[in-house]
């Protein structure tokens, strides 16, 4: 199980993006918003949209299957 975040600022293309906890490319805690513990990366990008309408896996920490 992983702790998830979502950036609180859009990227270029206007979407935020969801990390894993230990992401080399996660911003500071106080640029995210914590999204909990999950056990797979589907939840907690679904969750994402609680906070904004568009979200996009890290690529780095959720690699695309």
């Amino acid at each position: 199980m992983d702790e998830f975040f979502v950036e609180k600022s859009a990227n270029a293309d206007g979407a935020h993006v969801v990390h894993r906890d230990g992401c080399s490319s996660l911003p500071a805690k106080d640029q995210v918003h914590l999204i909990g513990v999950r056990s797979n990366t589907a939840a907690p990008l679904k969750e994402a949209a609680n906070w904004f309408s568009s979200s996009v896996p890290c690529p780095e920490c959720i690699p695309a299957k």
